[in-house]
């Protein structure tokens, strides 16, 4: 069962904002209809590998990144790296078939890890629980 709660979202003035980062189109049309039907409130952004992230990432705040590890061009691990140290209010969610790296960077660099195929259920409790977990963390700065 999914759960019922909203996301909370740092800014209440505004939808929480999603970034989707993943380099098979498929998977983000996945992640995007399980959003679309159980997170109608998010605003949801995509880019196709880390490159397109990091640059999404200088233009707009987000409240949470899920992000796959291996893709062409520049890994999650490159995107994690960058919210960790210029966006530690954000939530970061792994979403790998590389489990065994996932699992080594959670906690450090990501607050939940998924992996592929995950269900609707997984994706929709993982995100809600990192916006959840940040949320309530104080306000870190990046040193």
């Amino acid at each position: 069962m999914l759960p019922s709660e909203p996301p909370i979202s740092r800014v209440s003035t505004r939808r929480p904002r999603i970034l989707l980062v993943d380099d098979d189109p498929s998977v983000i049309r996945g992640l995007w209809r399980v959003l679309r039907k159980y997170r109608p409130e998010l605003q949801v952004n995509t880019a196709s590998g880390a490159a397109q992230a990091i640059e999404a990432l200088s233009e707009l705040s987000y409240d949470l990144v899920l992000t796959d590890l291996e893709m062409p061009g520049g890994g999650g691990r490159a995107v994690l790296e960058v919210l960790a140290q210029r966006h530690p209010e954000t939530a970061r969610v792994v979403h790998s078939s590389q489990v065994g790296s996932a699992d080594t960077l959670h906690g450090q660099l990501a607050h939940a890890t998924l992996a592929k195929p995950a269900s609707e259920s997984e994706i929709v409790a993982a995100i809600d629980s990192a916006l959840r977990r940040v949320a309530s963390e104080p306000a870190r700065r990046a040193g």
